[in-house]
């Protein structure tokens, strides 16, 4: 009974914390992207796209994203719960599914946000990785969709560093690689 009621107080503190302490790091940094252009112009143009990045670059991604609204699949397990909540906050919204838990779920739930105009969000390394090694299933959900996978990325730098561990004017880089669409890898 104790051990429910920690993870219930647990699921609603800890994503309201989350969101405040990544929003006190980004208001430290400054952003600057980079091969970013086609990206902009497709959301422009109204054309969705699928934006890959590894599970450890999950934090910051919420500051990179410009367009009409994402969705993110994330995993069904508790850590996946954790991660949905803490992403509302930012407005985005969560399907839950992956290769372990509910995929045909979170792919229905990737479906039904295409068609109402969301661009989709994926970590390609899977909830239990190997890590920073793409599976399957963005390759899956561009087949279904059609739509171009972006490859994403997040890097800092701190610049001029007050005391080590203090994150004082970071740069920060978000990299978007080359498009590779569903029709190039059938």
């Amino acid at each position: 009974m104790k051990k429910k009621l920690l993870d219930t107080i647990g699921v609603r503190v800890m994503p309201f914390a989350a969101f405040w302490i990544i929003r006190c790091l980004a208001a430290t940094m400054r952003f600057s992207f980079v091969n970013s252009e086609w990206v902009r112009e497709r959301a422009r143009n109204g054309q969705n796209s699928i934006y890959a990045f590894w599970h450890g670059r999950l934090m910051m991604m919420p500051f990179s994203y410009e367009g009409p609204g994402v969705t993110i699949l994330v995993s069904g397990s508790r850590d996946g719960e954790l991660v949905s909540r803490t992403v509302a906050r930012f407005g985005i919204a969560s399907v839950r599914g992956s290769t372990s838990r509910g995929w045909m779920q979170g792919l229905k739930g990737i479906l039904r946000s295409v068609r109402s105009g969301r661009d989709i969000a994926i970590t390609p390394d899977g909830p239990k990785g190997p890590r920073f090694r793409a599976q399957m299933g963005a390759v899956q959900v561009a087949r279904a969709t059609g739509l171009p996978i972006v490859p994403m990325s997040f890097g800092a730098s701190k610049k001029k560093p007050f005391q080590a561990g203090t994150p004082s004017s970071c740069r920060c880089r978000f990299p978007a690689g080359s498009s590779y669409t569903a029709s190039l890898l059938a």
